[in-house]
């Protein structure tokens, strides 16, 4: 039998008062093969045909999903543990009703990751989401939990902004192998914001999840977050800017998970599957592994439009009932999970639609 190896070592993380494990980014490296690579659609004149994202965009509940430390304190297991943390922050749903938050089981995700490493020897992109990644069903699942498993995966081009919040928005996060500068495991912790360009450190070569786009209107330390992301690592979160990521040599990819639906087939931003596949076909993903995940839930339902109602005349008065029963049917007419603003709204349009005139 070989004897395992380890290719590892700790730094101190001072504001976190946490070891963290990383390894030379060239282990994230190896043997990663040419990808398929995401695009958005666009239509004969080269324009992208989909509207720009509007943030911001929450997926993680604003930050109470738990995407605990995963076992990276003492091992450099940054790549199964992002994997998990994707599991975490889909099957989550912002903490809505009808979603159960997965958590898997460390013992198993270590043992996992030793025996696919060799010891303690880092994982590349190829090993998590390859034909036999610890990602998909060919493995057995994420530590061995047949559920916790991605169907397809695209790489992206970090560069490309428009396509970056387009995948948050649909596919709850992005994938990063990146070098992690010494000075953010400086300032690493809680709630840091991390705006400005950094040097990139070869030698501590991590993976990370990241999910949420920040709105125009958020901020934090003074700084405001417009088109930042929420990056989660070592058992916390921090907020980090395009600029950020984009000098710290990323690597990015996006999964298709059924984790990402409720039992009806619904994602917490009240998309059906059949919807998020289509989204995920049309940036360039496999529709022969999608479908199959589709065909596992429950149809979408098309609710017919209500007949027009009857002509009202301009003196005739509304009762509350009918303003009930207009502002519920305004309501119904909205996707089956709506936030508060959603819900307002479309009261309010069910109501103008029939509102007698005066």
């Amino acid at each position: 039998m070989n004897a395992k190896t380890s290719s590892s070592h700790k730094k101190w993380l001072p504001k976190h008062g946490r070891w963290v494990t990383l390894h030379p980014r060239e282990v994230l490296r190896k043997n990663r093969p040419v990808r398929a690579k995401a695009s958005l659609p666009k239509d004969g004149a080269g324009a992208t045909t989909v509207p720009p994202t509007t943030l911001p965009v929450d997926c993680t509940g604003k930050g109470t999903v738990n995407c605990p430390m995963d076992g990276n304190d003492t091992l450099g297991i940054c790549g199964l543990a992002m994997c998990d943390h994707m599991d975490n922050i889909r099957s989550y749903g912002q903490g809505k009703s009808g979603f159960t938050e997965k958590l898997c089981n460390l013992a198993a995700l270590e043992s996992q990751y030793e025996a696919v490493s060799g010891g303690d020897n880092g994982t590349d992109e190829d090993m998590l989401v390859g034909a036999q990644g610890v990602w998909t069903a060919a493995s057995g699942g994420l530590a061995g939990d047949r559920a916790a498993v991605v169907v397809d995966h695209l790489d992206i081009d970090f560069a490309d902004t428009a396509l970056v919040q387009y995948c948050v928005d649909f596919f709850f996060g992005f994938c990063m192998a990146w070098s992690v500068p010494d000075a953010f495991l400086q300032q690493f912790q809680q709630g840091e914001v991390f705006a400005a360009a950094m040097t990139p450190d070869a030698s501590n070569g991590h993976f990370t999840a990241q999910s949420d786009v920040l709105g125009p209107n958020d901020s934090a330390a003074g700084t405001a977050l417009g088109g930042f992301y929420r990056m989660f690592t070592w058992g916390a979160w921090c907020y980090v800017s395009p600029t950020m990521i984009a000098s710290v040599d990323p690597e990015c990819f996006i999964t298709f998970s059924p984790l990402q639906f409720n039992p009806a087939g619904f994602d917490s931003h009240g998309r059906h599957v059949s919807d998020v596949a289509a989204a995920w076909i049309a940036i360039g993903g496999n529709a022969a592994l999608v479908n199959p995940v589709v065909a596992a839930f429950p149809p979408k339902v098309v609710v017919p439009p209500p007949p027009p109602p009857p002509p009202v005349s301009a003196t005739a008065t509304a009762t509350f009932a009918q303003a009930v029963e207009w502002m519920s049917e305004g309501i119904k007419s909205g996707p089956p999970l709506q936030d508060p603003d959603q819900a307002i709204g479309n009261a309010t349009l069910g109501m103008a639609a029939k509102w007698p005139a005066t």
